[in-house]
C-alpha cells in the first residue's frame, strides 16, 4: 500500500509540475525583483560539462512557471515560521537578496506599521573588494577624468534606534569602503544630507519597495553638487508629477505576513525634462545598435519604480541641447541611480549611463566616443556585499 501511496504523490507532483511549466509565466513577479526574466540557453557539449547550462535551465524553469508569485508567497509564509518577534522591533523575516546579477544572498526583512525594509548585513571582505575595484578603475580611466564614489544608506538606518540596530551599521560599513578608496576618487556623502532630512521629512524611501524617490534621490543629487563645488538646481524648478500609487518588489516577498492594512506606495516624479532640451538613446551591448531612439526619461505607463527609464538598461545617452559647451558624466550604476539621474540631466551636456550588469561593451571606448569628463558609481550599499557586482564593474574595464 506505501508503495502505491508514494507512486501516487510522485505522479500528482510530476503533473502538477508540468501544469505549472505550462501554464504561462508569472512575469509580474520577476518585473517586480527589478530584473528580466531568464531566456532558454543554448546547449553545448562545454556547458554540459562544466555544469553551466543544468545551472541556466534550472534558473530558466524557475522564472517561467505559472503562479510564480503565488508560489514565493506560500515559500515565503514557511519560511516566517522561522522568523522571530523581538519585542517592540516588529517581524523579522528570512528571504534572500538579488541586486540583479542572478547571485542571492540569504538575507531578512523587517516588518512593521506600514513598512517593509530590508535589513543590511555587512561584509567587510567584500566591501574591501568593491573598494579595491573602484581603485582599480581609477588607476585605468585617464588621469583627467574626475571619479565619484556614492554610496546610499536605505531607509531602515534612519528609523528609531529600535529598529535601526536591529541590522549592522550601514554608516560604518560606508566609511570602511571610502575609507579604502584612493584619495584620487571623491566620496559623496549623501549619508548626511539623509540624516538631516529623515529627521524632517518622513517619505524619502518607499514603505513597499528597497529604493529611495524621487525626494530621496533629490538630496542625493545635493550631496553630490556639494562634493563637485557646484550649486544644485532648486527643486521648485520642475513641476510635480504623480502616477497612482503601487506595491513595490519587498511587498512580493512579504506579503503573506502583512496584517491589518496593506501598504501602498506613491508614484511620482518631477518633470525635469519638461523644457524639452532633454533627449535619448539607449544601445544595446554591442555598443552599436540603438534600440530606442527619443525615449522619455520618464515611462508614465508604469506606476511604480519603473516610471524611471522603464527599469534598468544596457547604455543610456541622454543629451541637454541647452547645454553644449558643458561636461559629460558617465555612471555605472544599480538601479537606485535610477531616481537620481533625472535631477543631474540639466546640469550636463550629456549623462551615459551603463548598468554592468547588461552593458557587454568596453566602458574604455564609451569615455574616448564621448569625451567623458566625469565617471561615478552609484550604488546602494547592499551592493558592497555581493562579490559578483564588484567583478561585473571590474570586467566592463577589462575587454
Amino acid at each position: 500500500m506505501r508503495k502505491y501511496f508514494i507512486t501516487f504523490l510522485f505522479l500528482a507532483l510530476l503533473a502538477a509540475s508540468t501544469v505549472l511549466f505550462m501554464r504561462p509565466a508569472d512575469t509580474e513577479s520577476i518585473l517586480a525583483e527589478n530584473r528580466q526574466p531568464k531566456t532558454l540557453p543554448v546547449f553545448s557539449l562545454s556547458s554540459a560539462l562544466d555544469g553551466s547550462f543544468e545551472s541556466e535551465f534550472d534558473e530558466y524553469v524557475n522564472d517561467n512557471i505559472g503562479c510564480r508569485g503565488r508560489l514565493m508567497e506560500i515559500s515565503d509564509k514557511i519560511h516566517s515560521f522561522y522568523g522571530y518577534m523581538p519585542e517592540g522591533v516588529g517581524r523579522i523575516i528570512s528571504t534572500t537578496s538579488d541586486v540583479g546579477t542572478g547571485a542571492a544572498n540569504d538575507s531578512q526583512l523587517v516588518l512593521y506599521d506600514d513598512s517593509i525594509m530590508e535589513m543590511f548585513i555587512s561584509r567587510p571582505q567584500t566591501q574591501a573588494k568593491y573598494a579595491d575595484t573602484l581603485n582599480k578603475i581609477r588607476d585605468i580611466v585617464p588621469d583627467n577624468v574626475k571619479m565619484y564614489s556614492m554610496l546610499i544608506p536605505t531607509r531602515l538606518e534612519f528609523c528609531d534606534p529600535v529598529y535601526a540596530h536591529a541590522q549592522d551599521s550601514q554608516y560604518n560599513a560606508i566609511n570602511s569602503v571610502y575609507n579604502l578608496l584612493s584619495p584620487d576618487i571623491t566620496t559623496v556623502d549623501v549619508y548626511s544630507k539623509l540624516q538631516n532630512a529623515s529627521q524632517t521629512e518622513d517619505y524619502l524611501y518607499y514603505l513597499t519597495d528597497h529604493h529611495w524617490n524621487a525626494d530621496g534621490a533629490y538630496y542625493g543629487y545635493e550631496a553630490f553638487s556639494l562634493a563637485k563645488g557646484a550649486a544644485p538646481m532648486p527643486k521648485s524648478n520642475y513641476a510635480y508629477r504623480e502616477n497612482g500609487t503601487f506595491y513595490g518588489s519587498l511587498y512580493q516577498k512579504a506579503r503573506s505576513q502583512i496584517v491589518g492594512t496593506q501598504p501602498q506606495d506613491i508614484c511620482f516624479y518631477y518633470d525635469t525634462a519638461s523644457g524639452g532640451n532633454i533627449s535619448m538613446k539607449m544601445r544595446a551591448e554591442d555598443a552599436v545598435t540603438e534600440y530606442a531612439v527619443g525615449s522619455p526619461m520618464f515611462h508614465t505607463e508604469h506606476g511604480d519604480y519603473l516610471v524611471f527609464f522603464g527599469g534598468d538598461n544596457p547604455l543610456m545617452e541622454i543629451t541637454n541641447s541647452a547645454k553644449p559647451d558643458g561636461d559629460t558624466l558617465l555612471i555605472i550604476k544599480d538601479s537606485y541611480a535610477n531616481a537620481l539621474i533625472p535631477w543631474l540631466v540639466n546640469d550636463y551636456k550629456q549623462v551615459i549611463v551603463i548598468d554592468p550588469r547588461s552593458f557587454g561593451g568596453d566602458v574604455n571606448a564609451e569615455i574616448e566616443r564621448y569625451g567623458v569628463d566625469e565617471i561615478m558609481t552609484v550604488n546602494y550599499i547592499f551592493t558592497t556585499t555581493f562579490d559578483d557586482m564588484c567583478d561585473s564593474i571590474l570586467g566592463l574595464f577589462n575587454k
